[in-house]
This record gives C-alpha cells, structure tokens and sequence, in this order.
C-alpha cells in the first residue's frame, strides 16, 4: 500500500497493490515446458531458480490460461504453496491441499484416510468435468517439502492409478530442488526422486534487451484495469504521457544498459535478471509520472539507477552469483 498517491491513481489498482504480474519470456517457456511433460504424461517434474524470479507469479497469474489454450480445455490443475512449518502432520497436509481448492467439506475432526480419500475423490471429479483421466498438481514453495510428504503424493498418485486416472506432480522452487534429487538417491529413496524429479528445468531470468522491452510492453498494453476498461497500466498512471505516445518499451535500452552496469563486477554465470527487480522500478517511474515528473527525467538513466539502487538489486546478484559458483564447485566445473 503506497500513500499520497496523485488524485488519479486509483489506491485499488493492482500496481499499488504489487497484486498483478506481467506476461515475461521466461513464463512463456516455464508453461511451454509444463505442456511438453503434460503431453509425455511425466509423474512429475521441477522447476528451480532463485528467489525473485517471477516463478511463483508466473503460476498465479498466468500458468492455468496458457495451459488451457494449449490443451484447448478447463485444464484439471491444481496449484497448492506449501506451508513454511517444517513438521506437517499428514492430516494437516491433506487438509491444507482441500483448503487449496477450496472444497466445501474440509473439517478439524476429520483424520488422515478422511482427507485424502476426500482429496482423492475431488481429483478424480476436476478430471471426469474436463472429460480426461489426467490430474495435474501443480507445489509452488516446493523447495520446503519433507520425504514424508512426498510419500504421502505418491500414496495419493498410486490410488488414482488404480483407478485408471493419472496425476502429474509438478514442483517449483529455489534452487535447493536441484539438490533433492540427489540426496534422496544417496538415503535409499531414489524412487521418490524417479517420480517426481527426473523431469526438470532452471527457470530463467530476463537474458537481454529484447525480453525486457517485452516485459515493459506489458505495462504499456498488455495489461488491463479495471477489467474491460482498455486501460493499460502505463494509461493509468500516466495519462497525459500515454497519449502523447510515450511507451515504456521505447526505456529498454537504458533501463538495461543500466542493469547491465549494476551487475557485481565479478558476476558468474550467464546474464539473468530477477523479474520482481524490474517491476519494482517500473513501479517506482510510474508513481513519479503519477506525480507530474517529465518523461525524460522520470526514465532517464540517473532515474532507473535510482530506482534500482531501492531495490538491493546488486546485492541480490552477489548472491545469485555465489550460488552458480557454488553450484559449478560442486559439479567441479
């Protein structure tokens, strides 16, 4: 919530409220992946990175309408974060599942066997209504599940195959997940990880000029409020600038040379910048235009140097950074 807000800017629109997520490149590929696993029918995948990334928004906002334009049906999926405590009864799990999806019948009294032969039914119901035998479960927070958990999902995962209905279990998460495979493989369990972590894929950051450019296109028109309004984010905020056709995509080349010279000097690794840096600058430029400030001045490079400079941006690459070292350390690399 952002106060003194110009009279206007609507307190309610998603910008002020950090309650919406642009279309990027990188969540175009995370769904495209999802949909080639869905097509081999895999039992499940992962999807790693590091924080900031955009993963999480990506399965919010976006994931469920690209996989039904895809499938070209109410696609049966299932989207559940996984709570932060560490010890999860398995009541508790299942019931956090039903809560997830909203179901009606979710009561304390209820026990284990209760609750996922609930969440069981309710599965194979989502796919009897998309016509289809194949359930999809989508853990975003997934970097926190327990061995316990992931037994209790494949209990769940040979019921339904008993059944004649397949579940697909698709993870996301930090970059931890990379490692889970192994370890599991190391304790005796590598068939947990043969199930749901075979499949897997580093979910990228922004990589050049032109994904941005594609990002800050979505501020300008591919955005909407209020919902039928035709009103982009940028027409919102700034509307005198929007219709003498000023665009933040026409800002990319700054806005990224500027990112660019902000990356710690001894930055490894390919060039991938975290989603949620990005937004909160545009979302800085578009409160000074809000206020009055010039154009030129709200998007030039001093601007998004300051804006970034907010946002910890480099101090975030350092740790992105130690953690690819890291990571080629141990694949001695």
């Amino acid at each position: 919530m952002r106060t003194n807000l110009p009279p206007h800017v609507d307190p309610r629109h998603p910008v002020n409220r950090q309650d919406y997520a642009v279309y990027t490149p990188p969540v175009a590929e995370m769904a495209n992946v999802l949909g080639d696993w869905i097509d081999q029918q895999q039992p499940g995948g992962y999807i790693y990175g590091p924080s900031r990334f955009g993963k999480s928004r990506g399965v919010k906002w976006h994931l469920r309408s690209i996989l039904n334009e895809r499938f070209g049906i109410d696609v049966p999926l299932r989207i559940w974060v996984r709570p932060s405590e560490s010890h999860v009864s398995e009541s508790r799990f299942w019931k956090s599942w039903l809560e997830a999806t909203g179901h009606r019948y979710v009561d304390e009294r209820r026990n284990a066997a209760d609750r996922l032969s609930l969440f069981r039914d309710y599965l194979i119901a989502a796919a009897l209504e998309s016509k289809t035998n194949f359930v999809i479960l989508v853990i975003d927070e997934a970097h926190e599940m327990t061995l316990r958990e992931w037994k209790w999902l494949m209990s769940l995962q040979n019921m339904l195959d008993w059944r004649g209905y397949r579940m697909s279990v698709f993870s996301v998460g930090s970059h931890q997940m990379d490692y889970q495979y192994d370890l599991l493989g190391r304790a005796s369990y590598a068939h947990v990880a043969a199930r749901f972590m075979v499949a897997h894929w580093p979910f990228p950051g922004l990589s050049d000029k032109d994904e941005l450019e594609f990002v800050l296109l979505g501020y300008d028109s591919a955005s909407e409020w209020p919902a039928g309004s035709g009103t982009s984010y940028l027409a919102h905020y700034a509307p005198a600038w929007y219709e003498r056709g000023e665009r933040l995509h026409h800002t990319a080349e700054t806005f990224w040379r500027v990112l660019e010279a902000l990356l710690p000097a001894d930055y490894a690794g390919d060039i991938a910048i975290p989603m949620q840096h990005v937004a909160w600058s545009v979302e800085t430029q578009l409160l000074r235009l809000a206020a009055g400030e010039d154009w030129e001045t709200a998007t030039s490079t001093e601007a998004w140097l300051q804006a970034l400079g907010r946002t910890q941006f480099s101090d975030h690459m350092r740790l992105v950074s130690a953690g690819v070292r890291r990571k080629r350390k141990q694949e001695g690399t």
